[in-house]
């Protein structure tokens, strides 16, 4: 059976993983046109979390909409901007980007009965609070703009994104919550309610394997919802194109949309659009358009108690060893180009990522996985890149981030909860994990790794690497291409934090070359 209500299919994002173009904020204006007419997506998300995006894009972008096209804003094409969180940044970008959508729909009123925008994006959002708080706020701008400009408009919804590990494990429970709490919108809004997941920020934190599980039990659980709320609740998926970051290609379609079956929109990023093959971008929102919103999968209590074993399993593998090389990584993504005008991760109208919370993960654990979930954590925040420059980065080093902890892990699975569940994992809860390791071994250079690891962390990936090809029986090795220019890459050129040296512009140009180069060969930043 495919839902009742239907959701946007395709939304198009502003992520910066394009590495072709850069793209300003004024051309975002024509790549909102260019995504629905071209590519055909039904949905585009303006940015505010972590950009420097003017206010009056939201406008700006109706406003395009009606000017140049036959679509109604609203009707045929949904403007669904992400506002930038209160907690994380401020609580002043945040109403400045709900009076923006206020002045958006004020505009757009003139030329359609149709609410220009409805619906706009929460980002890590963590707890039921911040969403009713959001809420809020969105229902009292619209009270202003009825009292200051005489036009009624209905308060927005608040699309709640998940995207730590904890957040995704409590899914059921935050959202049941929300759909309980919701206050000032009408009849028809209380009828549905979206819910955005988020692949890359879990993988982050938690490594490739525990995040695709949280992912896939959430979707679980909030399809559980949907049946017992009669609420219809709409999942947006956010993915990339790596397999750290959702691995969404026209190449790997078939496992996307079977290892997350249960999602009602897929975001069809930057790199997919200006790197993959020309028309890959559109084949990949017609396949979308005919295969989601089919019935998820719905765990058992087994199954869930069995999945958030692994998950600790796999989240603390990760830990241990990424923990070890924070600065190798930050050195290199600190040369990838910024491909969106984007803020600082300090300051203040920036932010960055903390350690997480990880007491909604580990007290859902058996006491010896919690333990060493726990202790495997890093004491103090990391100052980690944003999920796609960390995963340029680790590329860029000849270390895919799918390969860490993860060998380790399997072989822990096998040994804590048995080889029976350790069958289950890869044949049943995440069977495209091998293609995802068999695409991430082309990028995987044995040589670049004793360059830039200290030796205990180079037996600690070796032993990934072993368990990883005995258990998939992969012969895979590195593109010889891709290895010739990691071999231009010395750690001693980038490290000048620790060397004292300061790069020379010549020398600093061939590095940032070379990183584009192997970024244009992965057809993404990252």
């Amino acid at each position: 059976m495919y839902k009742k209500n239907c959701f946007p299919k395709v939304i198009c994002t502003q992520h910066p993983d394009s590495v072709s173009r850069y793209i300003s904020t004024q051309e975002e204006l024509g790549e909102a046109l260019e995504a629905v007419v071209e590519y055909g997506c039904d949905e585009y998300m303006p940015d505010y979390e972590g950009k420097t995006t003017p206010y009056h894009q939201n406008v700006q972008i109706v406003s395009k909409f009606i000017d140049e096209t036959d679509m109604i804003p609203g009707k045929d094409v949904f403007i669904t901007p992400r506002a930038p969180s209160a907690l994380h940044e401020n609580r002043f970008r945040q109403l400045m980007v709900m009076m923006s959508i206020a002045e958006a729909n004020y505009n757009a009123h003139e030329h359609s009965d149709f609410q220009a925008i409805t619906e706009l994006v929460h980002p890590m959002t963590s707890n039921v609070q911040e969403i009713v708080e959001a809420q809020q706020h969105m229902v009292d701008v619209s009270e202003l703009a009825k009292k200051e400009f005489k036009f009624e408009m209905e308060a927005p919804g608040i699309i709640p994104l998940l995207e730590d590990v904890p957040g995704l494990l409590n899914a059921g429970s935050i959202i049941g919550k929300t759909i309980a709490a919701r206050q000032g919108l009408s009849d028809e809004m209380l009828k549905k309610h979206r819910v955005f997941i988020g692949k890359s920020d879990s993988a982050l934190s938690f490594g490739h394997v525990a995040s695709t599980l949280s992912c896939k039990y959430a979707i679980s659980s909030l399809n559980e919802l949907e049946m017992e709320s009669g609420t219809d609740i709409g999942i947006i998926f956010g993915a990339g194109t790596l397999p750290f970051r959702g691995h969404l290609t026209l190449q790997n379609a078939h496992n996307f949309f079977e290892e997350y079956r249960g999602i009602d929109t897929i975001t069809l990023q930057s790199a997919i659009r200006y790197n993959h093959e020309k028309g890959d971008a559109e084949k990949l929102v017609r396949r979308a358009k005919s295969r989601l919103s089919k019935p998820a999968r719905i765990f058992s209590s087994t199954e869930k108690e069995e999945i958030i074993n692994i998950i600790g399993i796999f989240g603390a593998s990760y830990n241990r060893a990424i923990r070890q090389f924070s600065s190798s990584i930050n050195s290199i993504a600190d040369l990838l180009p910024r491909q969106r005008d984007r803020l600082m991760r300090d300051g203040g109208t920036g932010y960055a990522r903390d350690v997480p919370d990880i007491t909604g993960v580990s007290g859902l654990c058996r006491n010896d996985i919690k333990k060493e979930l726990e202790e495997s954590m890093p004491v103090e925040n990391m100052d980690l890149p944003r999920a796609i420059k960390f995963t340029g980065a680790l590329y860029s080093m000849g270390i895919p981030p799918e390969v860490i902890g993860t060998g380790s892990a399997i072989m822990d699975v096998k040994e804590k909860l048995g080889e029976d569940v350790c069958e289950r994992l890869l044949n049943g809860y995440f069977p495209s994990l091998r293609s995802d390791i068999e695409l991430a071994f082309t990028y995987l250079d044995q040589n670049a790794i004793s360059r830039f690891l200290p030796a205990s962390l180079q037996r600690s990936l070796q032993l990934d690497i072993d368990i990883l090809r005995e258990t998939f029986d992969l012969e895979r090795q590195c593109d010889p291409s891709y290895r010739m220019l990691l071999d231009m890459l010395q750690p001693d050129i980038l490290d000048t934090e620790n060397t004292g040296n300061i790069m020379d512009e010549k020398v600093s140009q061939l590095v940032r070359s070379t990183l584009i180069q192997m970024a244009e060969m992965r057809m993404t930043m990252g």
